[in-house]
Order: structure tokens, then sequence, then C-alpha cells
């Protein structure tokens, strides 16, 4: 090393470095000084800044890959998943699970849970005199794999006052179901509004444990599972907790921060469920408290519609197995206009949940008639979701300038699908997941996972996602139906952007993070398998071997000779 030369802390050398970079591609070596990637290239290179403290890493010819982005994630639902998880198909087993869990924590003041996948449970169990025979004697909460629905007991809706004369929280989109003939609650309740109210009320009453003590818990879990899947830069849609208290989120993680065990770069939003006056100065107050090196406030989040198989997807065309709706819009869309409008006026990046091709097309409308009102700006304004897109409105993401957010680990056939089939018709969803058609007419897609919600099984590792956008099949079952139509499968480079640069540019942070390039921040896995030559459906099971975010190891799993 010459005097000129700057000396690396750490070299990866003796790897396929998939860069994502457009300019270099492949490299066989990095070397990595602080937080930043020092050079990209050759092996000869590389070891050109070699010092006597420098730390090599042998990567044996792996696959070396930028840290994922996860471009759609939900810290609060974490909260449900470090207690009763009952991620099976068989409703049976789904009880036997809940009742293991509550022999085995006689402690507990209240049970909570997630996993039950709605599409597969009978109608005659989901109620709450189910969950009684169970435990009839301390409140139980069960969310849905796609967490728009809960299952409750007696005892949970007894404590939490909810009675045959309680109003739905949201007209039309949140509500707690009666009975037909007798009036009173079932047990079920539809999306987060009516839930949150529920799981408020048991809070108030101290059946469940509340605020940063509990995140500390789940958040500090999470992201060790996280980081291991080779996550390096999450961004978070919208903190759910049943307090309304969206701050949480932020405090938690910076508590971590200061601590230094945070080991992922945040960005969060701020949701609003259509029930905030004016979200844009709240989340305004966020931004200007909360802009940490690794945790930052940033985006507006605005629910524009539901889910599928509750009906509140707002279609064009009504659905099929209720063929007097359309499903329905969260707010009105005068007041979403006017949402969006203001956040693009102050500088703010809106994602919009739309779910259905009535909400998708309600949400490219706004938005191209807020880029005619608003002067012109460097947007980043985005979609998620958008499964059933009507083909005359893919194109127009380009042209207007909106990104696509999507999550295609769902674009499968699996019990999930197969019901929302029956509400859309085959039809409607044989066209649903065209993001090979979103990327072909030159829109910017991201994909990240929406976690923890699910269709049937839950996921949190990328190369699953990876994997399913690759085959349009459920990972690692070749038998597998394909969900129509397969020319829609995405190559593995396309999937890849989506997971990195394209999920970072999502987030305005294209320049820092998101391809292995000089300069750049040092956020960068190794792989155990290298996804372009594995047969596709191993890929779902590649394990991470190392992550680095920031130049810092936060994942090891120790296969990697170091010196």
């Amino acid at each position: 090393m010459t005097a000129q030369t700057r000396s690396a802390d750490l070299i990866i050398h003796n790897a396929r470095v998939y860069t994502v970079d457009p300019h270099r591609p492949w490299a066989s070596a990095v070397a990595v000084q602080g937080e930043r990637i020092l050079y990209v290239g050759d092996e000869r290179g590389a070891m050109a800044h070699a010092g006597t403290a420098t730390r090599l890493i042998d990567a044996g010819g792996r696959l070396v890959l930028p840290g994922f982005v996860e471009s759609h994630w939900h810290f609060s639902t974490t909260a449900f998943a470090h207690q009763a998880f009952v991620n099976h198909e068989d409703p049976h087993e789904v009880l036997a699970a809940l009742k293991r869990y509550v022999d085995a924590h006689p402690e507990e003041k209240a049970i909570t849970g997630m996993g039950w996948i709605q599409a597969l449970m009978p109608a005659e169990l989901l109620r709450r005199e189910t969950l009684d025979a169970i435990c009839p004697d301390k409140p139980v909460c069960l969310l849905s794999t796609d967490y728009h629905t809960m299952w409750v007991n007696s005892r949970a809706l007894e404590i939490a006052r909810i009675d045959r004369d309680t109003p739905a929280v949201e007209e039309g989109a949140s509500w707690f179901e009666k009975d037909p003939l007798s009036g009173e609650p079932t047990g079920v309740i539809v999306d987060g509004a009516a839930y949150s109210l529920l799981m408020q009320r048991l809070s108030d009453a101290g059946y469940l444990p509340v605020g940063i003590d509990l995140y500390l818990r789940s958040i500090a879990l999470w992201q060790e599972k996280l980081v291991a899947a080779g996550i390096t830069t999450v961004f978070d849609a919208g903190f759910l907790d049943p307090s309304g208290d969206q701050t949480l989120l932020y405090e938690t993680l910076q508590q971590l921060e200061r601590e230094e065990r945070l080991k992922l770069r945040v960005v969060g939003s701020f949701i609003d469920m259509g029930t905030e006056k004016d979200p844009v100065a709240v989340l305004q107050g966020l931004r200007a408290k909360y802009d940490s090196p690794l945790v930052k406030a940033q985006a507006l989040k605005l629910m524009l519609d539901g889910t599928e198989m509750n009906h509140t997807a707002f279609l064009l065309e009504p659905y099929c197995d209720k063929p007097h709706s359309c499903g329905s819009t969260v707010m009105p869309e005068d007041v979403f206009e006017g949402h969006v409008r203001k956040a693009d006026a102050n500088g703010i990046d809106v994602m919009v949940h739309a779910v259905g091709d009535g909400a998708v097309r309600m949400a490219l409308d706004v938005f191209e008639r807020t880029y005619a009102a608003n002067p012109p700006r460097d947007r980043r304004h985005v979609i998620t979701h958008a499964f059933l897109t009507h083909p005359d409105d893919i194109p127009r993401f380009r042209r207007i300038g909106v990104m696509a957010n999507t999550q295609l680990q769902w674009g499968v056939v699996d019990a999930y699908a197969e019901a929302i089939q029956k509400s859309y018709g085959f039809q409607r969803w044989a066209s649903m997941y065209k993001f090979r058609t979103f990327i072909d007419q030159g829109v910017t897609v991201s994909i990240g996972m929406d976690g923890l919600a699910c269709q049937c099984r839950c996921q949190h590792r990328p190369v699953e996602h990876i994997e399913s956008g690759h085959t349009r099949q459920l990972a690692g079952e070749p038998d597998a139906p394909v969900m129509p139509d397969g020319n829609e499968r995405l190559s593995i480079p396309q999937l890849i952007a989506a997971y990195t640069l394209n999920g970072a540019y999502q987030l305005g942070l294209e320049k820092e993070i998101g391809s292995i390039t000089e300069g750049k921040r040092a956020d960068i896995i190794i792989l155990e398998q290298d996804l372009f030559e594995l047969e596709r459906y191993q890929i779902g099971k590649t394990e991470v071997a190392l992550t680095l975010m920031n130049g810092r190891i936060t994942h090891d799993a120790g296969s990697i000779a170091k010196a």
C-alpha cells in the first residue's frame, strides 16, 4: 500500500459481487473504510487498500449483494408475533397451538397472537365461543395473517365493553361483526380502527403491556430476524399501536439507537386511516423531532381502501360474490386529494394503500391533478399493493411519475388467493400481479413484505419473496400451481433491483444505499448460495452468511473465514 492509498477497515474478496450498479454490475472484491465503500473492483485493486489492521473476509466465491431494503414493513405487528404464533393451515392446528400456549403461560393476564388464515377458517369455528372453550377466563385476541381481521373471545369483548349496541368505528370499513339473529358480537372484528379500540380498552384496564416497554422487547427480537435475512434498511409504512400513538415507533428505535443496539436503518411514516383532520401537520411535527442517523420520520401513508377478503378493496366493477358492492374508500376522494396536495406542496412524499383497481385509478387521478397544480419537484410518491390494476392504468404510473410498491410473495396460488378468485371472478383474478408489465412499461417497482401481514404463510425473508416473484408459485414448492399469467414472472436481476436500489429510490436514498458503489454506505450481504445459479425452487431456502450495515457486522452465521 502506497502513502497515497487509503487503508480499508475491511475487505471482502474472492467473491461474486453483483453490485446493482449499471456502470459496474460485477466485481470480485469490495473494500470498506468506516461506514462507506472505499473500492469496488478486482482482488488486486482491493488488496492495495489492505493495511496492518485491515480485516479480510474471504467470501469463498459466494454471491455478494447490497443489503436488502425492506420497503414496506410494520414494526407494530411485532407486538402480536412474540406470544401465540398460530400460523397453520389446518384450523384445528390453530386451536391446538393456542391451547398449548395458554397452558404453558398461566402467568399471562391476556393472550395475543397472530397467524390464523381467514380463507381457511370455517365460519362455524370463527366465533368467540370457540376461543372461550380454550380460554374463558382471560382475554384472547388473535390477528389473521393479513392483519385486517381480529378474532377475540367473550372475555375480551366484556372487558372492552363491546356489545350489541357498539357501532361501527368506521362505517363500511371497520366494525365489530354482529350475529344476524341475536345481534350480539360474534368475536370477529374487521380492520384496524375497530380492533385498535378493543386493544386500547384492554390496555387501559391493565390486561396488556403497553408503550415502549412492549416494543423494546418485540422490535429487538424481530430486528435479529431481519438482519439475519439480509435486511439493512426498513421503511415502516404505518405504526398501528392500539393507543394511536405513532411516536412509539420513533421513541423505541431511538432508545435502541442511543444504546447502540439498533442494527437497522429505519425510515418511518405517519399513517392516516381516514380519521386525522390534518395528517400533514402531524407528520411535519414528527419530521422536526425524529431525524437521527438511523431513525427518520419522513413519509405520509394514506389508506385509500381495504382488502379483498373483507370486500373493502375498492373496485371498478362489483364483487362477483357481493354484486351490489364495489367495496369502498376509507376517506372521500376530496379529503384524500386535499391531503395529497398539501403533502406534495410541502415536499412530503406519499405512500397510498390501494388494493382494488378502483382505488388505484383514484390515486393516479389525484396524483395527476396534484402534479398539474403544484410546482415541479423531485417526487417519490408511491402506490402500494396495486395487485389489481386496470391495464389502461399501468402506463399512467410512468407517465405521471408514480412508483409502485408491491408484495410478490402473495402473487401465488394458495387458499387465500383462491378465496379472492371467488370474490373477483377468474378473469379479474387472473389479471392480478402484472408487475412484469409494470417494469416493461418503465414503471419503477419496489418490493417489500408488508410484514408481518401475510396471506397464508408468514414470511419475512426477502429470498422467499424473490423466489415467488421469479416463479409465481409458493416458495419451495415446484408442484404448486402457477399464478396466471406465467409470463409475468420477473427475472432475478429485476427482483434484486426491486429489493435494493428501487427501494432506496423510494426512500430518496439511492445516492447513499441500494447498490455496491464507491462512496455509498457499506450495506452489504454475503449469501450462502448464488441466486443466479441456484435451481429456482431453492432460492427461498438461501441463508445469509454475513450482513453489514454502515460497515458494521450486524449478522454473522459463522460460516465465512475471516482474518
